[in-house]
């Protein structure tokens, strides 16, 4: 089986991710900015915010690719390991600034570093993907990828039920 064709008996998951992904994100933009304030005055609600952001993007993003007629199996696969790798150094760097202040955190520590942990896994998980890809096993990386991206979407809309509850909480205090 080609490339082209083991990716068109997926072709309506992708558009579906792809889609609950992108109306993810306008929502998410939404849901903070009626409380812009208080992810703006603390590092951790802004990383986690930043993550969530990171994972719904990676969503669509590899149904793009995907469903791309320019791609390969080659260019695909490539194109996955970029997009591990850059969400990967993104989630780090956020990760570092939500996790590194010790005082005043508004989400504990144990749900940030669960969070964080599980998007890396995730983008680690894209990455390999993307090599088995390159490989010529698609039939594999599919149903990999599959696993994977219904993962960060459960992960992003946890992080975001999250954000919003503690948001709301902080303005609640305040």
């Amino acid at each position: 089986m080609s490339y082209g064709q083991a990716v068109q008996g997926w072709h309506d998951f992708y558009v579906t991710a792809g889609a609950a992904a992108a109306t993810l994100v306008g929502l998410l933009f939404v849901g903070l900015s009626l409380h812009i304030r208080v992810v703006v005055a603390h590092p951790d609600v802004r990383s986690l915010a930043r993550v969530t952001l990171t994972d719904f993007v990676v969503v669509l993003l590899v149904a793009l690719l995907l469903l791309s007629p320019a791609g390969g199996d080659q260019t695909a696969g490539i194109a996955l390991m970029i997009v591990a790798g850059v969400s990967l150094f993104i989630m780090l760097r956020v990760a570092l600034d939500g996790l590194r202040m010790r005082r005043l955190r508004t989400i504990d520590l144990r749900t940030l570093a669960a969070r964080f942990g599980l998007s890396g896994a995730c983008y680690l998980l894209v990455g390999v993907v993307g090599v088995v890809l390159d490989r010529g096993d698609f039939e594999h990386a599919l149903n990999a990828l599959l696993f994977v991206l219904v993962m960060l979407l459960v992960v992003a809309v946890r992080n975001t039920w999250d954000l919003l509850v503690t948001v709301a909480d902080k303005h609640a205090r305040a």
